[in-house]
């Protein structure tokens, strides 16, 4: 799992260099006062040097884990880990309740 996680973070790294080129040329390609000719040499760009590094390659893991499954945004956890972290009163304001 300790890969799989290094691989995401090595693909945010990534995508936060290029994010600002893929926003422009994605805006470039859509709009409708632009000749043809010069969308089509923007899509092309897009696709050929960013395929990989797209905001779509990003997968959501748990960064204690890995876990794929069961993530929450806010704590950036999966649901396993929010609850053991929970039990252990390691999150702030966050109690595990039983009744």
């Amino acid at each position: 799992m300790k890969h799989l996680i290094t691989k995401e973070r090595f693909r945010r790294e990534n995508f936060k260099e290029t994010e600002t080129q893929y926003i422009a040329l994605k805006s470039i390609v859509h709009n409708q006062t632009l000749s043809n000719s010069f969308r089509w040499e923007a899509s092309l760009l897009l696709s050929k040097n960013l395929k990989r590094q797209s905001c779509v390659a990003l997968k959501n893991r748990c960064f204690i884990t890995g876990r794929s499954r069961g993530y929450s945004r806010f704590f950036c956890l999966s649901r396993i880990q929010i609850r053991e972290l929970a039990r252990n009163n390691s999150l702030p304001f966050v109690t595990k309740s039983s009744w």
